[in-house]
């Protein structure tokens, strides 16, 4: 039997206790273990000797327990198995972090909009835009202040409620697409 294919079936064999996590963390630990094979293939041919397979794939142990040990690893946060890099443990803590606070500030922004639109129909003259001096800093809220109100910069009107509501719903939109990329790019997360 070819190396290739003692690697292959060693993988094959591998894969099957990987059944019970999902198949884009499966696919992600078994690359992984492929990879390491391969390095350490590669690396004793660098030191002028004749990769051993058998002895390397006696190195990475039953498959059944290598592929327990991730399973454990991934599910329930243990360490990695002995030798390896942890796979996504910090980067899924990150992007719990990153996805939760995305969500909050998008779709904050979106209904704070929504909110902004239906009281300018409710008080047509009582929300205003305004833009401070040389544009420096431009403000969307209730006029109480007489001095913004005789502002020449200060803006009133309907118009604030459609343009509310269609930025409203493009922040939405966008963090909606955002959450999606994250979700995708987080391997193996579950935000439900």
């Amino acid at each position: 039997m070819s190396g290739r294919e003692q690697i292959s079936n060693y993988l094959k064999s591998f894969s099957r206790y990987l059944a019970s996590l999902s198949s884009e963390d499966a696919a992600e630990v078994i690359q992984e273990i492929e990879s390491h094979i391969y390095d350490v293939i590669d690396q004793q041919e660098m030191a002028g000797k004749e990769a051993n397979i058998e002895s390397i794939l006696a190195g990475l142990g039953a498959p059944r327990v290598l592929a327990e040990n991730y399973v454990s690893h991934i599910q329930q946060g243990t360490p990695p198995p002995k030798g390896f890099r942890p796979l996504t443990s910090v980067t899924k803590g990150l992007s719990k972090t990153l996805y939760w606070g995305m969500m909050a500030f998008g779709y904050g922004t979106g209904l704070a909009l929504i909110v902004l639109a239906f009281a300018n129909l409710l008080l047509p003259n009582g929300i205003a835009f305004w833009v401070e001096a040389e544009g420096n800093s431009v403000a969307i809220g209730f006029l109480s202040n007489p001095i913004l109100a005789s502002s020449e910069a200060t803006i009133t009107g309907l118009w604030i409620t459609p343009v509310a509501l269609v930025s409203a719903y493009a922040i939405s939109l966008l963090t909606y697409r955002i959450l999606a990329l994250l979700k995708r790019f987080a391997v193996g997360y579950q935000y439900a």
